[in-house]
């Protein structure tokens, strides 16, 4: 129970960062969308280090046919932060999770970002 409480915040601790940077990058940049979008905001977010945004994108996307239904087909918003979400999870020394980290990012995040 304490571990999925914990888990909890820390997935939404990183999803609110991110859409506060989606928030202020799309404010700033406002021809900004896709992929391009996503870098600025990883960067702003501080949360991936600079060097490795275009491999964290680059690796979301990879996956986002293991993520997503099959009638998602380009890289969201949502599966960036899902990525990002386990990538920092896994990063901090974590192997598994109680809670489903895809619900939590899906249930915060619009589907049109």
């Amino acid at each position: 129970m304490f571990l999925a409480i914990k888990e909890k915040r820390f997935a939404k601790r990183v999803v609110k960062r991110l859409l506060k940077s989606h928030s202020i990058i799309s404010a700033e940049k406002t021809a900004l969308s896709g992929e391009a979008l996503y870098r600025e905001v990883l960067l702003h977010s501080q949360l991936v280090d600079p060097s490795l945004v275009d491999q964290v994108l680059w690796q979301a996307e990879d996956s986002v046919d293991e993520w997503t239904t099959h009638a998602e087909q380009e890289l969201g918003f949502r599966q960036v932060v899902h990525f990002v979400v386990l990538s920092q999870y896994r990063a901090a020394g974590h192997t598994g999770t109680v809670v489903s980290f895809r619900e939590i990012v899906y249930s915060l995040i619009p589907a049109d970002l």
